[in-house]
C-alpha cells in the first residue's frame, strides 16, 4: 500500500508517531501508579498487621497467644513491653502466608491444636547479641545458665514465649540465683551472688 505523499503527509506522520508516543507515556505512568499504589497498600497492610496484634485474633485459635502477648506475665510479654512486634519474631510469616490461612480458618482446614514452633537461636541472637554477651549479664550466679556444660543447649530449652519459662537446669542441680521470667523481681544490688567479694561454693 502506497503511503500519502506531499507535505501533508510528512506532518500526518509526525502526528501519528507524537499521539503514540504520548499513548504509551500515558501508559508507563499508568503502569507506574498502580505498582506504587500497590506497594503503597502493601506496606500499610504490612505495619498494621506488625503493629496491631488484635489482628491475629481474627483466628479465635490465635485470641490465647494475643491475649498472653498483651498482660500474661510469659516472655511475651516482656517483649510487647520492649516494643517488639509479633512479626519481629514471626518474620516468615508473609502476607501472602496470612491470606492463606484467612482462607484456611473460613474453609475450617486448619489445625485444631497447633504443636510448637522450632524457633532457631539465630532469630533470637538477632537482637540478644549472642551467647556470650548474656554468659556475661548471669557471670554472678553460682550455676550460669548462659555458661552450660550442655553445649548444644537451645535457647528455647528455657525460654518459651508465650508460656512459663522452663527451669531447665534445675532438673537436676539446684536453683543457683537465676529467676524465671515469671518470678519476683529482686534487684541486682540486693542479690547475694551480686557481691564480686563473695566466695562461690566450688561447682562440680
Amino acid at each position: 500500500m502506497n503511503e500519502p505523499q506531499g507535505p501533508g503527509a510528512a506532518e500526518a506522520k509526525r502526528t501519528g508517531r507524537k499521539r503514540r508516543k504520548i499513548a504509551w507515556l500515558a501508559v508507563a505512568l499508568g503502569v507506574m501508579v498502580l505498582v506504587n499504589v500497590l506497594g503503597v497498600a502493601y506496606a500499610a497492610m504490612d505495619n498494621y498487621t506488625r503493629t496491631t496484634p488484635q489482628f491475629c485474633t481474627t483466628c479465635h485459635n490465635m485470641e490465647s497467644h494475643v491475649e498472653s502477648y498483651l498482660t500474661s506475665n510469659h516472655m511475651d510479654r516482656v517483649h510487647q513491653l520492649a516494643g517488639v512486634g509479633c512479626k519481629d519474631c514471626h518474620s516468615d510469616y508473609t502476607l501472602v502466608d496470612e491470606a492463606k490461612s484467612v482462607v484456611q480458618y473460613i474453609s475450617g482446614n486448619y489445625e485444631r491444636v497447633w504443636s510448637r514452633r522450632k524457633i532457631q537461636d539465630d532469630m533470637c541472637l538477632q537482637c540478644h547479641v549472642s551467647m556470650e554477651y548474656h554468659a556475661n549479664r548471669t557471670d554472678y550466679l553460682s550455676r550460669n545458665p548462659h555458661l552450660s556444660h550442655w553445649p548444644d543447649l537451645r535457647c528455647n530449652a528455657c525460654h518459651l514465649s508465650h508460656d512459663n519459662q522452663v527451669d531447665y537446669c534445675s532438673r537436676c542441680h539446684e536453683n543457683g540465683g537465676q529467676r524465671m521470667t515469671e518470678g519476683e523481681i529482686i534487684p541486682r544490688a540486693s542479690n547475694p551472688w551480686a557481691d564480686p567479694n563473695r566466695t562461690r561454693p566450688t561447682v562440680q
